[in-house]
């Protein structure tokens, strides 16, 4: 079959996966956040759609510095973003529990939103950074006890070009406030497998790695600035621009959570 045609066939695979998967397992998913609450069940469901999603796209991920992490410790992560299949990535293949930090106009997609609400996910204002840092900060003990970590793009958008954007406070505030440590994510290989402003994906072999966490306890709003440039020069550090995700690749065999 021509490659084209094989594109088309999988694109169309995908998307009859994603409208069949997504009722069966977000059904379960509000109910039990509606009986008990988001937490364990949405997070395992959560857990199987992105996984499922990703086979069938032909998505490969490898996780490395897995050494860095501890699995009973809550995390501020705070990933790269080099587009929709990083997200793919980073719930298959991440060693700990985590809830997503995202702007509050996903909450209003029709299921998607719902889906969002029953994982436990923090919804913000992105057009309003002290909103967001308050909101951030009033959420964090419900959401963080028990282990839990969130993740926090902290460039806050995809890159348009797979650089590295300028980061936003938001994250690094709630850090200093908190105590909570950062954990800097390095994803490659998703901006070239689905860029931004396109469906069209390619099968690759997305690559995730886990940098030492940044400690934050004894820092204050004046070590800020600072943070955040400690956690870009680590993300920097591994990110691989000229990587190439088409090539042959060894799939993750990390035990997640």
């Amino acid at each position: 079959m021509p490659h084209s045609k094989k594109s088309t066939f999988r694109l169309i695979i995908t998307a009859v996966g994603i409208v069949v998967l997504t009722p069966i397992l977000t059904i379960p998913m509000l109910l039990s956040a509606l009986l008990v609450k988001p937490g364990k069940f949405s997070y395992l469901m959560m857990k199987t759609w992105n996984r499922a999603v990703a086979k069938l796209m032909g998505l490969r991920f490898s996780l490395s510095g897995v050494e860095n992490l501890d699995t009973n410790t809550s995390y501020i992560i705070t990933p790269n973003h080099q587009g929709l299949a990083d997200i793919l990535a980073i719930v298959s293949t991440l060693p700990v529990r985590f809830r997503w930090v995202v702007k509050r106009e996903l909450f209003k997609i029709p299921v998607w939103g719902l889906a969002l609400w029953a994982t436990g996910a923090i919804p913000i204002d992105r057009s309003n950074s002290a909103t967001a840092i308050k909101r951030l900060n009033k959420e964090k003990d419900e959401k963080l006890k028990g282990g839990w970590s969130v993740v926090i793009y902290p460039e806050g958008t995809r890159t348009p070009d797979g650089n590295l954007k300028d980061f936003k406070k938001g994250a690094f505030m709630m850090a200093v406030q908190t105590g909570i440590p950062i954990l800097p994510v390095v994803c490659n290989g998703a901006f070239k497998v689905l860029p931004k402003k396109t469906l069209a994906f390619r099968p690759g072999h997305i690559k995730l790695n886990i940098c030492p966490p940044i400690p934050t306890q004894g820092l204050s709003e004046k070590d800020v600035p600072e943070l955040m440039s400690r956690t870009r020069q680590a993300i920097l550090a591994k990110l691989q621009l000229d990587y190439d995700p088409f090539l042959n690749g060894k799939p993750c065999t990390a035990n997640v959570l």
